[in-house]
């Protein structure tokens, strides 16, 4: 026993670079929009980790304008409140550094990074599971599940993101004989199965933009990169793909109705044992559908009575559909406002509060790309349009690919990207910048590393001077 610990605790100190990236991940996921103070201490870590690394390969067409609309949005706290700490600059600041300390990784590394988000999204989605139960049976208030970033919406993607991944991870622990072959698959179900208590109908947009993408990827890969491609095994792969998702996302929706439309909300335990026999012998079930297409193909049938279930049970999202257009129509007048620097960080529901059009009682536009550029100008904008556009064109695999298309789908009906959680889960899965990127030196990587520390610094020093006055 000892000598296994001690084996442990060695692999752990040879990746400590990937246990501090994941730790912060945990970290942000928690604190949810973000507080200055913790994620400047964070950083200050973090950036301390980075100065001790030798060099990294990195994108800079990711990189530079990740990093010119972080200084973007300082100026554009500076100009509205005289300093860089009140609004997104030194919060969103942690994820340029994310993406340079993976650059540092090697591909190994990476990977091993990419496994543990998965892992630690399976956890969180097994918390939020046993939340939803605890508030049906003990509080008698059965909820849609915010898990651990507190809000339904942003769980949901959080979800949809790690789901895609897991596609991602499972392949590659399978290529590579992984330590975490025999675990991983067993976390889908429960993915599932929690994105199902979010009741998230923009999760489940973006989910399906995400499969489309990895349904046209199969099809060209199939073909060996030529479209069009042979139909009948891009046909049972996707029928196997959806009747998994039917089978988890329908089992939570399951255990939503029992918790909270039979009068009997015990009666979700019964379906909470099913749902754990299913994560048990899920490998079963995926081995079950890949020797039955027609079986898997009317499971996958079966995605539409979900889909049904779905809307029956939250039938305002097509009103809150609606009004995230109108929302989106509103921002559209103040775009111009301020073309440069914006209105400001965190003034446009001032603004929306004095106009004469409807007052939506929220801080985000719910389209981020849009939210940008009226509270921090088209320079934003414009740098984080590049990185999007940077990002959809890099030669990634097809489940990265469509992990990204969930994102950038979300992120144009929600407001994921500000959860600090959220969008540093799909740096640290999509991400690969050594993948057409530059050997960058050490000399180099102190600098930049020694510049987010003290911008860190100032932001750590101001937060706190603001707390004690």
């Amino acid at each position: 026993m000892v000598n296994w610990i001690g084996r442990n605790v060695d692999s752990l100190i040879d990746h400590y670079l990937a246990v501090c990236m994941l730790i912060g991940l945990f970290i942000l996921s928690v604190i949810g929009a973000g507080d200055v103070g913790v994620v400047s201490m964070l950083g200050l870590l973090l950036c301390v980790t980075g100065l001790a690394q030798k060099t990294a390969r990195v994108d800079l067409w990711i990189f530079l304008p990740f990093a010119g609309y972080t200084l973007s949005s300082m100026a554009s706290s500076w100009a509205a409140y005289g300093n860089m700490v009140d609004g997104y600059g030194v919060l969103h600041l942690i994820f340029p550094t994310i993406y340079l300390l993976m650059a540092c990784l090697g591909r190994e590394d990476q990977f091993w990074v990419k496994s543990g988000c998965v892992l630690w999204a399976g956890m969180a989605a097994a918390a939020g599971i046993g939340q939803f139960v605890y508030n049906a049976l003990v509080l008698e208030s059965p909820r849609r599940m915010g898990g651990v970033l507190g809000n339904p919406n942003a769980m949901g993607i959080f979800l949809v993101i790690s789901w895609f991944a897991l596609g991602y991870c499972t392949a590659g622990q399978r290529e590579n004989n992984g330590k975490l072959h025999k675990l991983l698959p067993h976390l889908e179900p429960l993915l599932l199965a929690a994105l199902a208590l979010t009741l998230s109908m923009g999760s489940f947009v973006a989910m399906a933009a995400g499969i489309l993408v990895l349904l046209t990827g199969k099809r060209k890969e199939a073909a060996g990169g030529s479209a069009p491609g042979p139909w009948k095994e891009t046909f049972r792969y996707g029928s196997r793909l959806l009747a998994k998702a039917s089978l988890g996302v329908g089992t939570g929706m399951l255990l939503y109705l029992a918790a909270a439309r039979t009068g009997v909300p015990a009666c979700c335990l019964l379906i909470l044992g099913y749902l754990l026999a299913l994560a048990y012998y899920w490998k079963l079930v995926d081995r079950f559908l890949e020797a039955s297409p027609r079986t898997a193909a009317v499971m996958a049938l079966g995605g539409v009575l979900v889909a049904a279930a779905a809307v029956l049970v939250r039938p305002s999202a097509a009103a809150t559909f609606a009004e995230r257009l109108e929302m989106m129509r509103n921002g559209l007048s103040y775009l111009a406002r301020a073309p440069v620097l914006g209105v400001g960080p965190f003034r446009w529901r001032v603004l929306n509060l004095a106009d004469s059009d409807k007052y939506f009682n929220t801080w985000h536009i719910h389209n981020v790309l849009l939210h940008v550029g009226v509270e921090l100008g088209w320079i934003s904008m414009a740098m984080l349009a590049l990185v999007a556009v940077r990002a959809c064109t890099k030669r990634h695999d097809r489940s990265l690919k469509a992990e990204l298309a969930a994102f950038c789908t979300h992120s144009l009906m929600d407001t994921g990207f500000f959860y600090l959680g959220i969008t540093s889960l799909a740096l640290l899965t999509i991400g690969e910048p050594g993948q057409d990127g530059k050997q960058t030196g050490g000399l180099v990587l102190k600098a930049l590393f020694g510049i987010f520390a003290l911008i860190y610094g100032y932001g750590w020093y101001l937060s706190m001077g603001v707390k004690g006055g």
